[in-house]
C-alpha cells in the first residue's frame, strides 16, 4: 500500500471504527486492514460496481454518495441499450456503507446490483486476495468479519423478503381487481 493511503486510512480511523463491517475490531486488528486497503476515487456519474460484471474488491465508502440500482428485467430479455434500472438505494458516508462483499464468499463472483457515484466519492478498495491472506493469518479477525458481513447480508435478506411480500401483495390485487 501507499504510504499517502495509509496515512489517509489512519486519519479515518474514527469513521472505520464505525463502519458495521469493524464492529467489534480492536484497533490493532483494524490496523491489520488498514495495510491491505488502497484509496480509489470515482467521479459524479462513474461506476463504483456494475451488475453482471466480475469483481472481487470489497469497498467502503468514506465520503460522497452513491446510488444502487438493479436491472428490472433479466438480462437475457433485453438488449443491452434497451436495460432499464431500478434505483433502490442512496447511500452516504452518515451510513457508512460498505459494498462488494458477496464477492468474498463466491470463486466466480458476479455483482448483484450497479452502484454508482452521485457526488465525487472516496473509497477505501480491499481485494479479497488481500483479505483472505490477512483473515488466514488471525482467525480472529476472519470471524469477527464474517459475522459482520453475515450480518448485514441478514438484514439486507430481510427487507428483501419484506419487499417481495409487498410486491406479490400489489400484483395479486392488481390481478383480481
Amino acid at each position: 500500500m501507499k504510504s499517502a493511503d495509509q496515512k489517509l486510512f489512519k486519519e479515518k480511523l474514527d469513521y472505520l471504527k464505525k463502519v458495521p463491517l469493524f464492529k467489534d475490531l480492536s484497533s490493532a486488528q483494524l490496523g491489520q486492514l488498514i495495510a491491505i486497503m488502497k484509496a480509489e476515487h470515482f467521479e459524479t456519474g462513474s461506476y463504483v460496481i456494475r451488475e453482471g460484471e466480475a469483481g472481487s474488491n470489497l469497498f467502503i465508502l468514506l465520503e460522497g454518495e452513491v446510488e444502487i440500482s438493479k436491472a428490472l428485467v433479466l438480462p437475457q430479455w433485453v438488449k443491452s441499450q434497451q436495460k432499464q434500472e431500478k434505483s433502490l438505494l442512496r447511500l452516504s458516508e452518515k451510513h457508512y456503507p460498505f459494498f462488494g462483499e458477496m464477492a468474498m464468499f463466491d470463486d466466480e463472483p458476479e455483482r448483484s446490483a450497479s452502484i454508482v457515484a452521485i457526488r465525487p466519492c472516496l473509497m477505501a478498495a480491499i481485494t479479497k486476495k488481500d483479505l483472505l491472506k490477512v483473515l488466514g493469518s488471525n482467525p480472529e479477525i476472519g470471524m469477527i468479519i464474517y459475522r459482520n458481513i453475515a450480518s448485514q447480508l441478514v438484514q439486507r435478506l430481510r427487507k428483501a423478503n419484506r419487499d417481495i411480500l409487498k410486491l406479490t401483495t400489489a400484483f395479486t390485487l392488481a390481478l383480481e381487481g
